[in-house]
């Protein structure tokens, strides 16, 4: 069994390494960034392992929705390659961790049907998850209406979205997106967590170990966040979700601190003391994108060291999924903000340095 598994791993390193290739470096998207318009960005990326898709899209399509199309095409041809590497118990760790794209592209769906915009205006938020292809995504963007939103999503994918048809009498009476979005959040981040826990395996802990750091990532964003004066501490823990690393005691003096900074010090009392500066502009500007970044660091330096480790084989793929995700946000971000005209500064910020 032993050697099978070693086998195994070193197959699917194999496999992945030659993938992992074709990732853009920074430098390789500050060329996209430095590209006036979109035709020069779509010249670019003909010379890329985007070539396939950029010549199609440009077959009936222009400007930014061409890349657009192509990148979130070859996305969704590489969640399919990524999905056929793992075998038995690794392929449906594969799987559980992929699935949060698939998360991810559900959250945008409902927040496009929240807003009450058409599939064609959100198109710029909707990307692909590994299960959940673009003509699926377009077709259930199309729903004229949350419930039937809802009722589309938990037909597609029961074990992720059930629990969405419980939250909808709730949603309708509040119009509080975060009724939907948390319990998408706990089926996911708190189902898995409490299921790969009955295993022994060291893959199966490390795919833990990355849940619960999500887990908190959502915990503490919700305690940092500014709020409204008539919000009380205890209104903001009943949306914290259990089985992260950061304790409800901690979570609740968070919430409970006069002011950021004691706050921030009592992070000094979790994994996470050196995120300091994100959570401070979120306490101050109310802006998430500092601590994200922060948080992705983190967890790409959990997927690195895993790489490190030859007990876990599955962590290369892990690292390259997220890697690759990542770039087709950022060249998704560059398209759209050079055609909105945004300062390049901003996108550097946003893109590259991100």
């Amino acid at each position: 069994m032993a050697i099978a598994v070693e086998a195994f791993t070193a197959y699917m390193n194999a496999r992945v390494r030659g993938m992992k290739r074709a990732l853009m470096s920074s430098a390789e998207l500050e060329v996209l960034l430095d590209r006036a318009n979109a035709p020069a960005m779509a010249e670019a990326l003909l010379s890329s392992s985007y070539e396939q898709e950029m010549a199609d899209a440009l077959t009936h399509s222009e400007g930014a929705n061409a890349i657009e199309e192509a990148v979130t095409r070859n996305l969704t041809v590489t969640f399919a390659k990524l999905r056929r590497i793992g075998s038995g118990k690794q392929a449906e760790l594969v799987d559980t961790f992929l699935a949060r794209w698939d998360l991810s592209a559900v959250k945008a769906l409902l927040r496009t049907r929240h807003h009450g915009l058409d599939a064609q205006t959100g198109a710029s938020s909707l990307v692909p998850g590994p299960s959940l292809p673009v003509p699926l995504m377009n077709e259930l963007a199309a729903q004229d209406s949350m419930e039937a939103l809802v009722r589309g999503l938990a037909a597609w994918n029961p074990k992720l979205c059930r629990h969405l048809l419980d939250a909808l009498p709730k949603y309708l009476e509040s119009r509080d997106l975060r009724v939907l979005e948390e319990s998408l959040d706990r089926a996911y981040f708190v189902g898995n967590v409490r299921l790969l826990k009955q295993r022994s395996d060291v893959a199966a802990g490390f795919i833990v170990d990355l849940l619960r750091t999500e887990i908190d990532r959502i915990n503490l964003r919700l305690v940092f966040a500014p709020r409204p004066a008539d919000l009380t501490p205890e209104d903001v823990m009943a949306w914290t979700l259990p089985r992260g690393y950061v304790n409800t005691a901690t979570l609740r003096e968070i919430a409970s601190a006069p002011s950021p900074e004691p706050a921030e010090r009592l992070l000094e009392r979790t994994p996470y003391a050196g995120l300091e500066s994100g959570f401070q502009h979120l306490a101050e500007t109310g802006k998430f994108s500092r601590l994200d970044h922060q948080f992705e660091n983190a967890i790409f330096e959990r997927l690195r060291r895993g790489v490190q480790r030859e007990s876990i084989g599955l962590a290369i793929l892990l690292l390259f999924a997220w890697r690759k995700y990542s770039e087709v946000i950022k060249i998704r971000m560059i398209a759209r903000g050079t055609a909105a005209n945004l300062p390049k500064d901003y996108l550097r910020e946003e893109v590259v340095n991100g």
